[in-house]
């Protein structure tokens, strides 16, 4: 039986910062994360496509445990980025036939839109959809809104040191 794919609602958060550098901050692979642990590391550099290992930690069921995975990662600079599922082993990504995960970034007069887009499927067809739905996607939407949160601190910091894309004096709010 075929997997029944589940999309997410886009979340959406707004950055006081030019996108080009909310883009080179999202795709600063091998940096450290910051929080303070191993950020995701290149595994493979084909120039805009990259094969890439990340360490995500998922709340599940009341324990945070981080999930490794392997991802091709598209750049389109400063965009989109997208990112597609290497199928792995173990109980989360071995049941996962599916993820495919993208960040758009829109320009808002000198300020960023971050929009985070997903659509997974899990194995076992209408059991899979239903543990998807009913499990895994609050809690990959709940780990989105959080990430997008940490992202915009991070690049808004970023931003009131930056030289080559300064923050501008004001952005209008969306």
């Amino acid at each position: 039986m075929t997997p029944k794919p589940i999309t997410l609602r886009p979340t959406e958060v707004h950055i006081h910062a030019d996108r080009r550098l909310a883009f080179q901050v999202v795709t600063a692979f091998g940096a450290a994360s910051s929080n303070g642990s191993a950020g995701p590391k290149v595994l493979e550099d084909h120039g805009a496509r990259k094969l890439v290992a990340f360490s995500t930690p998922l709340k599940l069921l009341g324990v945070s445990k981080p999930f490794p995975t392997t991802e091709w990662v598209t750049l389109n600079e400063p965009e989109q980025i997208d990112f597609e599922l290497v199928p792995g082993k173990g109980p989360i990504v071995g049941g996962l036939k599916l993820l495919l995960d993208r960040f758009t970034f829109e320009d808002r007069s000198g300020c960023t839109l971050l929009r985070y887009e997903s659509r997974f499927a899990i194995r076992w067809s209408w059991p899979g959809w239903l543990l998807g739905k009913l499990l895994f996607a609050p809690v990959i939407g709940s780990h989105m809104r959080h990430h997008l949160d940490e992202l915009k601190v991070t690049i808004e910091e970023r931003a009131k040191r930056s030289r080559a894309f300064p923050q501008v004096e004001s952005c209008p709010e969306m």
